[in-house]
């Protein structure tokens, strides 16, 4: 959590220069950054190229609360409407649990959520599971999100792979 501390400088209109003002500046934000760090922006996206029609790899991806049948870290996952929007309730293999909004959807075609609450340290986190046509049909998953902790863009890198990987499986079967 970063920590503002109040540097208060003051003036009187004679004997003060312009250079007073500088170092006052200079010590609040030497003070702000001294006292905590700031969230960095990561935007992490990875995407599977397959072989099957886009219905095939949908078939296997599924609606917004079909996570739980394709990725192997996803226990379990329960639908909810809260003040009149559609969540997710995820439970990971290891107990964690996430709530997550459903903001958009494009049936068959993609769907994007955001965070509600995480035990990650993650903040303004939302992402996007969506199936292209192209020479090969893709499917993409992509996030943004903010978080002081660096370790976070790998560790949702990793997510994203394992279970990219497991629908791969499930399309070439």
């Amino acid at each position: 959590m970063l920590e503002l501390s109040l540097v208060v400088c003051t003036f009187s209109k004679k004997g003060r220069s312009m250079l007073h003002l500088k170092e006052c500046a200079l010590a609040g934000i030497i003070s702000v950054t001294a006292s905590g760090s700031l969230a960095a922006d990561f935007t992490v996206e990875r995407a599977i190229q397959f072989a099957s029609s886009p219905e095939e790899a949908w078939n296997v991806v599924g609606d917004f609360c079909d996570v739980d049948d394709w990725h192997p870290l996803v226990n379990s996952c329960t639908l909810k409407v809260i003040d009149g929007s559609l969540h997710r309730i995820l439970v990971l293999a290891d107990g964690a649990e996430f709530v997550e909004k459903r903001i958009a959807v494009e049936p068959g075609l993609s769907y994007t959520y955001k965070t509600v609450s995480s035990p990650l340290p993650l903040e303004k986190y939302t992402a996007t599971v969506s199936i292209t046509m192209g020479a090969k049909s893709t499917v993409t998953w992509s996030g943004r999100f903010s978080s002081q902790d660096p370790e976070m863009e790998k560790a949702v890198a990793e997510f994203y792979e394992t279970g990219l990987t497991e629908i791969e499986a499930r399309l070439k079967n």
